[in-house]
């Protein structure tokens, strides 16, 4: 019996599950012979795993599974699930989100290698970084890469990539060009070429001190406060570089600079990278007029800017751009991206006019309801005013509602007890209790008063008489209503109570309540 590791993913591991058998890459198979306890310590077994693994973006794509064949002569590149003895994820982040989304049935084993991860990514950073180095030269049609790793090793770049990812920042002995990529701007320093000047003085100091230092030591320097006299002179590059080069105190300064990289003009190399790095930092586009001015201009400082511009975007902001301009023999010819491109400017075009008329109309609809309701303030101050029922003091009542003064007060008496027969009298008549002729109830349990025409209202005939008199002529709303029993009592029932503000509302109560009893309550 053979055992074997293999490296699949966690979508290929799904139908593998679903399908009961599996093909795997035989590339992607390894054969070991030690108990799985001490794979952890063969560093062999884990290079071999994981030599040529795709890039990825998180822990949760790749799982290893462990197999078992019983026959020497079985091909370990097809799998069936019987044959699968162990799932080991990647990390421990994997194994939950595995745990979580997998059939509760099938068990995850811990990771072998808990590090292999952050191994894998820093090795795709780097791979991701030289790539876009390439990618970068191609783009710019520069020459001179073999030069610039000779200046800059890929042992330094990926000793500084790694400590990237570990979120180190640089200190000690490293590189002066470690300090220049990783150096990050804190100070307000002018947005021009004199800023850099200032961001290069920054990093030599670093570099001089070992560690990243404050801003005030660096402005303690005299070179520093010869580049504050150029201040607002809108200096470019070449021109400060030439008036520093002339200045006694500045000249200590770049002969300090030159002994530390005495191959190539650090200055001009580290402003042409900070440029680059501000220009590109939300996107990287390729404007060929700009890239040949620069290449004139700078010459050699520009490529080896270019070089570590390349590192710093890496394959992932450069790939975009470097398929359109090459182009990839899977892309649609510029005269068909440029109909594209049209279509859909003139699709937005459209939908920003369609949203432009959406906003207009809800606009007039915003100021008809405010124009609306200005009448209905006024309509209603008049009302108010000229109410018959209304005595001097009291358009504003005691609950709070216009006209319910005393007037409304006489309307509906307080609450009469359990006394079925009560109907409030007429209006500024006083209280009175009538007695009504009793009639026998009907099927639907609806008391009747003394009428010639029967009804399945909610009230009396006095009471609808009433409230409809005061809807017509009153601003009375809102009505608080109480249902009453087929005995004559108040309902306590769930929703026995009812409160209608406005005379719409109050038809459609009528409407959708017909065969019920209700009465105003106080």
């Amino acid at each position: 019996m053979k055992n074997y590791l293999a490296l699949i993913r966690r979508a290929d591991f799904i139908d593998f599950f679903k399908f009961g058998f599996f093909y795997l890459n035989s590339e992607k198979v390894v054969e070991f012979n030690c108990p799985i306890s001490e794979l952890p310590k063969r560093d062999d077994i884990y290079d071999a795993l994981f030599a040529r693994i795709n890039s990825f973006e998180s822990s949760f794509a790749y799982m290893i599974i462990n197999f078992t064949k019983a026959n020497d002569a079985d091909d370990p590149s097809f799998v069936i699930i019987t044959e699968v003895k162990h799932i080991f994820p990647l990390d421990s982040e994997a194994k939950k989100e595995y745990e979580s989304s997998f059939d509760e049935h099938v068990k995850i084993d811990d990771p072998i290698w808990p590090d292999a991860i952050s191994l894998i990514k820093k090795r795709q950073l780097y791979q991701s970084s030289m790539q876009g180095v390439r990618n970068i030269f191609n783009i710019f049609k520069l020459e001179g890469l073999e030069k610039c790793k000779g200046l800059i090793s890929e042992d330094t770049v990926e000793e500084m990539l790694s400590n990237v990812y570990d979120d180190i920042r640089p200190s000690g002995d490293v590189s002066l060009w470690v300090y220049l990529m990783r150096y990050e701007r804190h100070s307000f320093y002018p947005k021009e070429s004199l800023g850099y000047f200032m961001d290069i003085v920054h990093i030599i100091v670093n570099f001089m001190s070992k560690k990243e230092v404050e801003d005030y030591i660096v402005e303690s320097t005299d070179i520093y406060k010869t580049l504050t006299t150029y201040e607002g002179k809108g200096l470019k590059s070449n021109d400060i570089l030439r008036l520093l080069k002339q200045n006694e105190m500045a000249s200590g300064f770049l002969t300090k600079i030159a002994s530390f990289v005495p191959e190539v003009d650090f200055i001009l190399v580290g402003v042409n990278y900070l440029k680059m790095r501000d220009l590109y930092k939300d996107e990287f586009t390729y404007n060929e007029e700009f890239i040949s001015a620069c290449k004139a201009s700078f010459g050699e400082s520009f490529t080896i800017a270019s070089y570590m511009i390349g590192i710093a975007l890496g394959h992932n902001k450069t790939y975009a751009c470097l398929y359109e301009l090459l182009p990839l023999d899977i892309y649609k010819s510029k005269e068909e991206m440029a109909a594209i491109l049209r279509q859909k400017q003139e699709e937005r075009e459209r939908a920003k006019r369609e949203m432009e008329r959406i906003e207009r109309e809800r606009e007039r609809e915003r100021e008809r309801e405010r124009e609306r309701r200005k009448k209905s303030k006024k309509k209603g101050k008049k009302d108010t005013e000229y109410n018959h029922f209304g005595q001097p003091g009291y358009s504003q009542g005691r609950g709070g509602y216009s006209t319910w003064g005393r007037q409304s007060e006489e309307l509906f008496s307080p609450y009469q007890g359990d006394d079925q027969g009560y109907i409030p009298s007429s209006m500024g008549r006083g209280y009175k209790n009538e007695k009504p002729k009793q009639e026998p109830q009907t099927n639907k349990g609806v008391s009747h008063v003394d009428s010639n025409n029967e009804t399945e209202n909610l009230f009396g005939i006095e009471e609808i008489q009433s409230m409809e008199y005061q809807t017509r002529n009153l601003i009375s709303f809102p009505l608080k209503l109480q249902k009453y029993t087929k005995s004559g009592k108040p309902s306590t029932a769930k929703n026995s109570t009812a409160i209608v503000n406005n005379k719409e509302e109050y038809e459609n109560f009528k409407n959708t309540h017909s065969g019920e009893t209700w009465k105003l309550k106080k």
